[in-house]
């Protein structure tokens, strides 16, 4: 991996942990501040959004430095997998972050204040378990 390449990959690192530490903050908010106000969802879930974008990024990031051509984000996790980079049950995990994703960019009405609300109270620490795993990973670059 090269110098700007590695730097590169440092900053969407950055980024997530920004985005980690907003969706913490986040968290503090009740199902009723979400039902009530649609800014707050719009926040809850453009901050979800904005980290899965962030792990798929630097997912795609570990998988070049390897050598492996991934052709949609769908594919990344399952490739981190093979790559053994993460585990079978986190790149599950992955899946289901993006099918959230798809979900909400497309708007779909599938999605709602309640669903946003569990994500964020729930998967979170998501965000932070992939974190551990890239900086382990860049450490040893």
């Amino acid at each position: 991996m090269t110098k700007i390449i590695k730097e590169q990959l440092q900053d969407k690192i950055n980024n997530l942990f920004k985005i980690y530490q907003g969706l913490k903050k986040l968290q503090r908010l009740s199902l009723d501040d979400l039902k009530n106000n649609i800014e707050n969802v719009w926040a809850t879930t453009f901050g979800l959004v904005a980290g899965i974008e962030a792990i798929l990024d630097i997912g795609q990031y570990i998988l070049a430095d390897k050598g492996i051509k991934v052709e949609s984000y769908g594919k990344i996790p399952v490739k981190l997998f093979e790559a053994k980079i993460i585990n079978k049950e986190f790149s599950e995990k992955i899946q289901k972050m993006i099918g959230f994703r798809n979900r909400a960019i497309h708007n779909y009405p599938s999605l709602d204040e309640k669903q946003v609300y569990e994500i964020l109270q729930n998967d979170t620490e998501d965000f932070k378990e992939f974190l551990e795993i890239a900086n382990k990973y860049t450490k040893n670059l």
